[in-house]
């Protein structure tokens, strides 16, 4: 059994328009948000072998604000592959990981991570989770479980989608 995680880049800051996307820093609503999921991803397990990461500046500080909750959270990889990166590039990318992991994470971006986590999910998700298919929020976690030995396995239609969270919703518990 393999586990996937896939999460969205924390909230970021419009306030200088001049800026590249690419170059986007985290706002302090998304700042606020990282240690937030880094604890539920603690609490439940849900903590990566491997981290991947996209290369913009965003995704790059989600992980980084992650580290400061969990310690034992390994380097990302930043590959600038995975910036805005279809379906398809993430799921080769995921091939291409050595076996010996046994649960990844995937920092990155929308519109893909939602049609991602669809075109993955075996369609017996649990309603809370169905959600993540239109609207994928800022640094939310879908958690999928994958019955494969090999990453280069991977194939859509065949993870059981187990977990969903979202911060502004674990921030209000």
């Amino acid at each position: 059994m393999k586990k996937l995680i896939l999460l969205r880049h924390a909230k970021s800051s419009w306030e200088n328009p001049d800026i590249e996307d690419h170059d986007r820093p985290l706002n302090g609503r998304g700042t606020a948000a990282c240690p937030v999921m880094a604890d539920w991803l603690r609490t439940h397990r849900y903590v990566p072998d491997i981290v991947l990461c996209s290369s913009s500046k965003r995704t790059r500080q989600t992980v980084k604000g992650l580290r400061r909750v969990i310690d034992d959270l390994p380097k990302a990889c930043i590959d600038p592959r995975l910036y805005h990166a279809s379906p398809t590039t993430m799921r080769q990318y995921i091939a291409e990981l050595p076996d010996r992991a046994q649960t990844v994470m995937l920092v990155g971006h929308q519109p893909g991570l939602s049609a991602f986590t669809r075109m993955l999910a075996d369609g017996e998700e649990q309603r809370r989770c169905r959600r993540a298919y239109e609207h994928f929020p800022t640094a939310a976690a879908a958690v999928l479980q994958l019955d494969i030995d090999h990453w280069s396995d991977l194939e859509y239609a065949q993870a059981r989608f187990i977990d969903f969270a979202v911060p502004r919703e674990l921030m209000a518990a």
